[in-house]
């Protein structure tokens, strides 16, 4: 934490000379200190946590991915002449945790043409512009990402 506080004072002093460096030393141990001592900071905890940063960013590339196949379905949506079929569809995530269970809500609701209607437990009700968008919702490949993240 210390190296990244001192890391984060430099880029933003915009001057590295002795003395910033010599200040911003002295200010990161004492927040290191400070966060030790009063805010429960263990260096253990910080492996655990860039161990989920890795799987965060590959549940962010797997959302990413996902946006930008709905919105070429959305696409393709609007330039056929038929009207879509908007549907409703209930299922269960299998996700263990309240956040998990939310973040998988509001991912879905990101995608275009898909709206996270109600979550009860672990009950989705999400409405689809057309079936199509709708196919496969419930083994949608960020809902294998974020058990991975709960596990």
């Amino acid at each position: 934490m210390f190296f990244f506080l001192l890391a984060l004072w430099l880029i933003f002093s915009g001057n590295p000379s002795a003395s910033t460096v010599i200040l911003g030393s002295v200010v990161s141990g004492l927040l290191t200190i400070f966060c030790i001592r009063f805010m429960g900071y263990r260096p253990k905890n910080l492996f655990i946590k860039l161990k989920r940063a890795d799987k965060a960013a590959q549940y962010l590339l797997c959302l990413f991915k996902e946006i930008v196949w709905a919105n070429w379905a959305v696409l393709k949506l609007i330039y056929r002449r038929k009207a879509p079929e908007p549907v409703l569809v209930h299922f269960r995530s299998g996700l263990k945790t309240e956040g998990g269970r939310v973040l998988a809500a509001n991912s879905i609701t990101l995608t275009p043409g898909t709206y996270t209607v109600s979550l009860e437990g672990d009950a989705y009700s999400v409405h689809a512009l057309d079936r199509s968008l709708a196919a496969g919702i419930e083994d949608c490949s960020f809902f294998e990402k974020l058990r991975r993240m709960e596990a």
